[in-house]
């Protein structure tokens, strides 16, 4: 074996200290911005850290009323989609966040009306491990100092939020408020829930059925869809104490003129260089070892200063494309459609790995509740997102023969039919998904009751 030398030009690209600071400041989130202001200040002896808010206009109010009032919506969101039936289509996870929380989020905007947050905030205090209110309206307009009429529209309010059910004051309501939200058309379920729902979770279908006059077989089928209902409403979400915070980095604000974005500096330290040092630099007499180490600090400062900036820039320019291709969901209360990262890129004209850093660790705070930037960028199974997939996988098993109900591979080649083409493996992932059990435990025996 020989061993030789031989000279090579090659190109490489190397990024510099800076350029590396720069990247790693795009990819933080808000709080650790809040992190990065403070180390700076320690290893910087020129950095004052200076708290500054923004101006106090209507703008302001309207785009931070939860931030300026109460923590509530400072919950954190993770993963990309809510799976729970009747909701998967529209909003992501709820993975880490408290109910109490999710719930003030969709009533703190009520609250710039006729609407008292403290009330709003004492009822969902009262409700219970299930997600019930152990009172009427009589006991709340008591408790609280309000008519009946008053409190019965406290209550309607509270029982109008997601989850379905929320607020209802027995398992027959909780019931009642999700039919006439997802089956309206299905009166007979309803029914069951207002007259004989014990009898029908005994599996006593012809007892229930001479009691409402019914068919057995219209009991039995109005008894499934009751089946499909969430009877605990608050089950799925984090209790407070294993709650982990984060901040919004992006606000997205829909007005009549349009969707407008802006970024989170509400509680950014902003980096002010102490004048004493620049004095020293302006005094001739200074000692040139002592003027250089406050040059190169000051330089630091400049740097750290510009990437800030262009990182506010950068996340407001990708801020504005998402919310514009998810217009749908942020204006008009719609799913997703899909959306991939070159997607974004193409519309800010930025490169692929700077909207992929932009989007990393950041959360977005609109009318719907604090979301996961990431979140927006919705799948696609073909030409088709996995929400619509899911939609069309439960309209197949809900109209399918529930004696003979369909394998994983018939469901797939159903949706082939309907021009979505997914493979049996996708079938059981997203059935899985969906907590909609296989074949075998959607099949239902013929009863041998008697009565």
């Amino acid at each position: 074996m020989e061993l030789e030398m031989r000279n090579e030009i090659q190109q490489k690209q190397v990024l510099s200290q800076k350029m590396i600071q720069s990247v790693r400041i795009l990819e933080m989130g808000a709080d650790e911005m809040e992190s990065f202001f403070n180390d700076m200040a320690e290893s910087n002896p020129l950095i004052d850290l200076e708290k500054e808010l923004p101006d106090s206009g209507e703008d302001f109010k309207d785009r931070l009323e939860w931030e300026r009032q109460n923590d509530y919506q400072s919950g954190d969101w993770y993963s990309s989609g809510r799976e729970e039936e009747n909701r998967e289509e529209s909003i992501p996870g709820n993975d880490g966040i408290t109910l109490e929380e999710y719930l003030m989020m969709q009533l703190i905007p009520l609250c710039r009306g006729k609407y008292r947050k403290d009330i709003f905030y004492y009822l969902v205090k009262s409700l219970n491990g299930w997600g019930y209110l152990d009172t009427d309206a009589g006991g709340l307009a008591k408790e609280l100092g309000l008519s009946v009429v008053e409190a019965e529209d406290y209550l309607f309010k509270l029982q109008c939020l997601e989850p379905a059910g929320i607020g209802a004051r027995d398992l027959a309501e909780c019931l009642q408020i999700q039919l006439m939200r997802s089956y309206p058309k299905e009166r007979l379920a309803l029914r069951i829930a207002e007259e004989c729902l014990e009898l029908v979770g005994k599996g006593k279908f012809q007892a229930a059925a001479k009691q409402l006059g019914e068919p057995v077989d219209a009991v039995k089928a109005a008894a499934e869809i009751i089946g499909r209902l969430n009877p605990k409403p608050a089950n799925g979400f984090s209790n407070q104490e294993n709650l982990q915070y984060v901040y919004p980095d992006v606000f997205i604000v829909v007005r009549p003129e349009g969707i407008e974005v802006r970024i989170n500096d509400i509680s950014d330290s902003r980096m002010k260089v102490n004048p004493y040092y620049l004095r020293i630099l302006e005094d001739p007499a200074a000692e040139e070892e002592t003027a250089a180490y406050i040059r190169r600090k000051l330089e630091q400062v400049k740097w750290a200063v510009r990437c800030v900036e262009q990182r506010k820039t950068t996340l407001e320019k990708v801020g504005k494309a998402i919310a514009e291709w998810q217009r749908a969901f942020f204006a008009d209360g719609g799913g997703l459609v899909p959306m991939r990262l070159e997607d974004i890129a193409g519309e800010t004209g930025m490169h692929l790995s700077t909207v992929s850093r932009a989007v990393k660790n950041k959360y977005v705070q609109c009318s719907r509740g604090v979301y996961p930037m990431g979140s927006f960028f919705a799948g696609t199974v073909g030409e088709h997102t996995p929400e619509e997939v899911k939609r069309q996988m439960r309209v197949i098993i809900e109209e399918e023969d529930k004696k003979r109900p369909k394998s994983d591979q018939k469901i797939a080649d159903a949706l082939e039919k309907k021009g979505i083409a997914v493979s049996r493996r996708t079938v059981a992932k997203y059935r899985a998904e969906m907590g909609i059990a296989g074949q075998g435990g959607r099949r239902c025996y013929v009863s041998t009751e008697t009565g």
